[in-house]
């Protein structure tokens, strides 16, 4: 088995494919004359920040709204040809849709966390999904197995048990997702980041 370092995805979060994370979320993207853009609405500053941070290091320079009275903030990319690849393949037509045979990297294993990780009160990590498109099955069936194929294994958890989300809960994998996704960002509250 792979031995993986605790500052993998650290030293890793500088490509534009990484952003298939934050778009494996909740994350929207425009595709239009030859460039594409990445955005997403995140309730935390530190998660704003965070996702800022990796955007600079992909080169795609972002932008951030102020954070609204309820806390959350848009953060985009700018309007890139880089970008032009990574919206192709997670779209059929004009809807959204996971690739193919999609393995997470550790850096958008990282940008997903990000942008919608959450550990439980039990230590669980819940990956939340897109809550709009949480009635199609084939999107988080996708999903769960693009995790699995990067050594994740998940459960699904409905809108009642807080989701929609994917739970990692065992602590195999739990202990996999925390060492791909390397240390907390700056400013994440305690216990807010898996493996912290």
């Amino acid at each position: 088995m792979q031995q993986l370092s605790l500052f993998a995805a650290d030293a890793t979060v500088g490509e534009p494919a990484h952003l298939e994370g934050v778009l494996a979320a909740h994350g929207q993207s425009t595709l239009a004359g030859g460039v594409a853009q990445v955005s997403v609405v995140v309730a935390d500053t530190w998660r704003a920040d965070a996702l800022a941070e990796l955007f600079a290091a992909a080169g795609l320079e972002p932008t951030r709204s102020p954070a609204g009275a309820d806390g959350r903030s848009t953060v985009a990319t700018a309007r890139s040809p880089e970008l032009v690849d990574v919206v192709r393949r997670w779209r059929r037509g004009a809807v959204s849709a996971v690739p193919a045979g999609w393995t997470p990297s550790e850096g958008a294993l990282r940008a997903w966390v990000l942008t919608a990780g959450r550990v439980t009160e039990g230590g669980a990590v819940d990956l939340r999904l897109d809550a709009a498109v949480e009635h199609h099955a084939p999107r988080r069936e996708a999903l769960a197995e693009a995790l699995a194929r990067a050594g994740v294994r998940t459960t699904y958890v409905g809108v009642r048990g807080g989701g929609p989300a994917l739970r990692v809960g065992t602590a195999r994998a739990r202990r996999r997702l925390a060492e791909a996704i390397g240390q907390a960002p700056p400013g994440a509250p305690p216990g807010a980041w898996p493996g912290a």
